[in-house]
């Protein structure tokens, strides 16, 4: 975790390299159960499991770290060598922790911006107290001492011997030669613990002490038009004359023959380009936060607080270290990189104070120990920013520390602190210094998803024109790809269409050749210290750094709170207004040391959704608090179905200027914009009726959607069970303050999101009045038709008023239709009777042989019918449940649960019928309820079979809810009738288990 981003002059060589300061890297990477999405289930949605049983039996907890490429065995690790470790928990309940970041950091969402207040975390989502002590008991009666608790309860810090160490976790130690010579030592396989604790802890950090091989020379360049040390010679230490801020640099950098915005950015040209404030008390009140593993020289800095005029508070926080321990800042390496980060800061917000947080030298510093910094700096909570200009790439770090990490950073968005990581300097080949590999690769932790990645730019200004491309080139280029990792993220979907999370999120200027100027020392030059231009990502990471502290300092933040964990914000203000938001950088590529990755219009793995712009940044991430929808619903039908997204040609995708062709990822989210599209009002929307479908499906799968903003359900409303699969489902999903559903897949799929009608808050629309299932179509025994043929390529004109239960005053009916006995592939499409037909499906098949269902909320025509077209050949099956009118009851949303799932009980038996409780679940009233909007589900099935639903205390109607076939999952939404106790009673023709998920009521 050593190696630091900011750039070479050229580009290292393997020897250059190995000269250097090492940096940390242990093992393979794993996925982590702190991550931003939640781990993918079954089909039908994922299943929560308890802990280990309390057996005492010894459990691995993670994997064993790989040996180098290059080293070699040199015997086994002296017994008596001292090993600094720690043993990391998993918070009290990590999904928990991971809604809590979601709410908070989500604009629109009633939580928005309600953080923890210092202190708080412990309490609220560390660990328990009888967990800390079960492991703490584990550790001692293994032979160790465990120290005291971090302050949020997430590790216990261990000191021991390798021998005690190998007892305590069943494992050996060997000490390897690395390809430099340096002989370190690894444990030979993953650590274990009694079962009963295990499974509290996500990992073990500091068993290795491989480092991997990093440059730390910097990209300095003289501040001279010829590079030579006379611009400097003579001058004392510490004697920059002192100059007052305008925000103008002093004659070392104006003085230099080289031109402001050409061969390098000023404070104030750098501000002038991204739109941030420039002046002397920008940030004031504020606090940021600069992570460091060498020595800082003061005096460099006290040279460039002369230079520029500035008397900005910087103060030092030693962990792991003391104060003068290490190498001292003295060659012209050591110290440039500290440097940067904070005169970078100084220049922007002088007004706001920095705090180093430094560890110990990056020669020596393990993974703990840059564990241990972080989460000093988090613990504090003193900053409002941290900003970070070190990593490692992805392959190299062990499962332990990144999980570890993880869950610090969560940690962090749940207590409003903004962390912001450079994305490297080696173009797409980010192990390349630590590994020789060009294979593609990102750094950690800019890739971790509670951290905002920040790539690096080429800047120029010439005249009132400032142009900006990719920094690439031989000698370095920004970091940027897609992790090996961590899962896509929430908030990339429809902008990041990668099947993990994409790096990075943003960028700014990094390029050496037009970058930073700064004080740094360099005694072979001179005993004062000398100016310099120095770039990499490691300027790249403060600047937003900075750009985010002016935010939180600005009128708007102070009234509605600071912008902590930004990412769910950033690519929100992406999709609302991009080019007001965001710079976007179009040209130029990440190829350094193999092919990498080309800028294009929009998001990409190079410079991310690009550099700020801040008048519109702020406004975006320093939005309102959200407030919570509250009140009963009233429903208003489409005339015609409006399509809001597909991902065949790009409809709704991603950037509303950049469409994508691309199927939805397994794991991936798309956000739909439901406000103000398709003819729905901007606002006071409460939920949406969608018919999704899924077409060209590569495997078996599932749907979720639920309200933007708000956590992942662990529902689902569409299910599949193969490849090469079309199927549709009807889905009410609530809409959030922000006029946002959120679709997740768990396999590759394209998704297809028609949306039938909408409800509001308001009283103007339609009420709905459930009525006892009835059948009103049947082509296979001439209901409602007078035919008993299949029909093909067609349209049944049904009458609906007057039938079923339905009166002459309903403006809207709820059926229920089915597909069966199809011939090949083909689609059901219902409308009012004398409208145009229109262009959106409700059932989807892809295969003779299919029986398959689906709701549908349709507006009956003038004379009173309803038209189903037949595309393809089908007997047609058409069920009422309900309707619409002026009289009737509202509808209110609830948080989407799952009330049964037969698959942890007993599944339900041919001919046998089940009563579930409806009424005081999930928000849902006890009494007066009427009706409920529940997604089923049948998986497991035994046979050919359908299931009914309806009121308990009632008779079983004849009409079905869902049909199947043997072997299939099928999911359908059911609006069905609660009988006065309170429950509804499903009955299966045939043995499968079934799901129900709630997602709303009429009362």
């Amino acid at each position: 975790m050593a190696k630091k981003a900011h750039a070479a002059p050229g580009r290292p060589g393997r020897a250059a390299a190995k000269t250097g300061r090492r940096a940390r890297a242990i093992a393979a990477a794993s996925t982590v159960a702190v991550a931003l999405i939640a781990a993918t289930g079954t089909a039908v949605g994922a299943v929560g499991h308890g802990g280990a049983a309390g057996s005492g039996a010894p459990k691995r907890i993670g994997a064993a770290p790989r040996v180098p490429a290059g080293a070699t065995m040199t015997g086994a690790t002296a017994s008596g060598t001292r090993l600094h470790l720690s043993v990391n928990l998993a918070p009290r309940d990590p999904q928990a922790l991971a809604d809590f970041v979601t709410a908070v950091s989500t604009p629109g969402n009633a939580q928005y911006h309600h953080y923890l207040a210092k202190g708080q975390f412990a309490a609220v989502f560390g660990p328990t107290r009888a967990t800390i002590a079960g492991v703490s008991q584990a550790l001692r009666a293994a032979g160790l001492s465990p120290g005291k608790v971090s302050p949020d309860g997430l590790s216990i810090p261990v000191t021991a011997t390798a021998a005690q160490a190998s007892h305590a976790f069943g494992t050996g130690f060997r000490n390897v030669r690395l390809k430099d010579g340096t002989t370190d030592y690894l444990n030979t396989s993953a650590p274990s613990l009694p079962a009963d604790v295990a499974s509290s802890v996500t990992g073990i950090v500091g068993l290795s002490s491989i480092n991997t091989v990093s440059s730390h020379h910097s990209a300095v360049r003289r501040a001279s038009r010829n590079g030579s040390a006379a611009a400097v010679s003579g001058r004392g230490s510490r004697t920059v004359t002192p100059h007052t801020y305008t925000p103008a640099l002093c004659a070392d950098f104006t003085g230099s023959g080289l031109t402001d915005g050409t061969d390098y950015y000023s404070p104030g040209k750098l501000a002038g380009a991204y739109g941030m404030t420039s002046s002397a008390t920008a940030g004031a009140g504020q606090t940021v936060a600069v992570f460091e593993l060498e020595n800082v020289d003061d005096g460099s800095i006290a040279a460039y607080q002369s230079c520029v005029g500035t008397s900005t508070s910087v103060s030092h926080v030693y962990v792991d270290t003391t104060a003068g321990a290490g190498a001292p800042a003295t060659d012209g390496s050591v110290g440039v990189e500290s440097a940067l980060d904070i005169e970078d800061l100084i220049g922007l917000v002088p007004g706001a104070a920095v705090i180093d947080y430094q560890g110990p030298d990056a020669a020596s510093a393990t993974d703990q120990n840059v564990l241990d910094v972080y989460q000093r700096m988090v613990t504090d909570d003193q900053a409002q920013v941290i900003s970070t200009s070190w990593g490692e790439c992805e392959a190299v770090e062990s499962s332990a520390t990144a999980n570890a990490e993880n869950t610090v950073f969560a940690e962090a968005a749940a207590q409003g602190q903004s962390v912001v990581a450079a994305s490297g300097d080696d173009g797409s080949s980010d192990c390349y210094r630590a590994t020789g590999s060009t294979a593609k690769a990102v750094d950690d932790p800019a890739s971790q998803p509670y951290v905002t990645g920040v790539g690096g730019t080429t800047m120029t200004t010439s005249g009132s024109t400032t142009t900006q491309t990719t920094w690439g080139n031989a000698s370095g280029g920004t970091g940027g790809g897609v992790s090996s990792r961590w899962a896509p993220v929430v908030y990339q979907g429809g902008v990041a269409t990668t099947t993990k999370r994409a790096v990075p999120d943003v960028s700014a200027l990094a390029d050496p050749a037009d970058g930073y100027p700064v004080y740094y020392q360099d005694d072979s030059q001179s005993s004062s210290p000398v100016p310099g231009l120095v770039g990499g990502t490691s300027g790249a990471a403060p600047t937003w750094a900075a750009a985010i502290v002016q935010a939180n300092a600005g009128t708007a933040c102070q009234t509605n709170g600071r912008v902590g964990f930004l990412n769910n914000a950033l690519y929100k203000a992406a999709r609302s207004s991009y080019p007001t938001n965001f710079w976007d950088v179009t040209s130029g590529n990440n190829s350094v040391y193999a092919t990498g990755y080309t800028a294009a219009a929009g998001y990409d793995e190079v410079t991310g959704l690009g550099s700020p712009k801040e008048a519109g940044l702020t406004a975006a991430l320093c939005a309102a608090k959200g407030t919570a929808a509250t009140g009963a619903s009233t429903f208003h039908p489409l005339s015609s179905p409006k399509r809001l997204l597909d991902t065949r040609n790009g409809t709704g995708w991603g950037l509303s200027s950049i469409p994508a062709t691309k199927p939805l990822v397994a794991g991936g989210t798309a956000p739909v914009k439901i406000e103000g599209a398709g003819g729905i009002p901007s606002s006071g929307v409460t939920a949406v009726v969608l018919n999704l479908t899924v077409t060209g499906t590569t495997g078996a799968g599932s749907v979720i959607a639920w309200a933007d903003g708000t956590s992942k359900p662990s529902t689902s409303n569409l299910n599949w069970t193969g490849a090469s699969q079309t199927i549709a489902a009807s889905a009410t999903v609530k809409v959030a303050g922000d006029g946002v559903v959120d679709l997740y897949t768990s396999s590759t799929t394209h998704l297809i999101a028609d949306v039938q009608g909408y409800y509001t808050s308001g009283t103007t629309g339609s009420k709905y009045t459930a009525l006892a299932p009835a059948r009103l179509l049947d082509t296979r025994s001439k209901v409602g038709i007078s035919t008993t043929s299949k029909i093909s390529n067609a349209v049944i004109s049904l009458k609906v008023r007057g039938h079923g239960g339905v009166p002459t005053a309903a403006g809207s009916v709820v059926l229920n239709l089915t597909a069966t006995q199809t011939v090949g592939g083909g689609y059901l499409e219902a409308y009012p009777e004398g409208a145009t037909r229109p262009t959106a499906s409700n059932v989807n098949w892809s295969a003779t042989g299919t029986t398959i269902p689906n709701l549908v909320v349709v507006p009956i025509g003038s004379d009173g019918n309803v038209s189903i077209y037949v595309h393809g050949t089908s007997h047609v099956i058409a069920d009422v449940s309900g309707y619409f009118s002026t009289s009737g009851s509202a509808f209110d949303t609830v948080t989407p649960l799952r009330l049964l799932d037969t698959r942890q009980t007993t599944a339900l038996g041919s001919g046998k019928t089940l009563a579930l409780q409806i009424s005081g679940r999930d928000g849902i009233p006890s009494t007066g309820v009427k009706a409920v909007v529940l997604t089923v589900t049948v998986t497991g099935t035994t046979g050919s079979g359908y299931l009914s639903a309806w009121a308990d205390g009632g008779s079983r109607p004849t009409a079905s809810n869902l049909n199947w076939a043997s072997g299939k999952t099928i999911a359908n939404q059911v609006m069905v009738p609660v009988g006065s106790d309170g429950k509804v009673d499903f009955y299966t023709s045939s043995a499968t288990n079934v799901l129900a998920d709630v997602a709303g009521y009429i009362g």
